[in-house]
């Protein structure tokens, strides 16, 4: 009887939905609505811009590997690598994710957004695959989701959430 309640409640809590929670991080200028809870973490990137240090925001839905919620930003190493420009910066933004996302369809920002750019992918499994990269005071602001469902209510409120703080 003691194992049928046991995974009874292992179910219902790995069930359980998480609330979505405004976020703010002042010191990475941004401000998101994750679906839960999202861990800050550190790394460490080759990019087309040199090597980059990464900080990400990033929420994954428990027991959904294939779904995620993640912001990352990062300042541009000095140089003109990938771009000595603003447009060159986010040029080689673009080309980056549409080679390591097998194609991206670009939108423009809504005035007063950027300067960046808005994207959709598909993945290989048919997730929808949806961001939004701003650069603004010589910082990437980068916000990406994936989800099952393209018309998922945490997809936008995620992305149609996501902030950059004016600078």
């Amino acid at each position: 009887m003691r194992p049928c309640v046991l995974f009874l409640t292992c179910f219902l809590l790995a069930c359980q939905r998480d609330q979505p929670q405004r976020i703010s991080n002042e010191n990475l200028g941004v401000t998101a609505t994750y679906p839960g809870e999202p861990r800050l973490n550190k790394s460490i990137e080759d990019t087309p811009f040199g090597q980059m240090q990464w900080f990400d925001l990033t929420y994954v839905p428990g027991g959904r590997l294939d779904e995620g919620f993640h912001i990352s930003v990062g300042n541009l190493p000095k140089g003109k690598q990938g771009g000595a420009t603003v447009p060159e910066a986010l040029e080689t933004m673009r080309k980056w994710l549409d080679f390591r996302l097998s194609g991206i369809h670009q939108d423009e920002l809504p005035k007063g957004g950027g300067p960046g750019f808005h994207y959709t992918a598909k993945h290989a499994s048919g997730d929808t695959i949806e961001g939004v990269v701003v650069l603004r005071r010589g910082r990437i602001h980068h916000a990406q989701a994936t989800v099952r469902n393209a018309n998922d209510k945490r997809l936008r409120a995620f992305i149609d959430g996501f902030e950059v703080a004016p600078g």
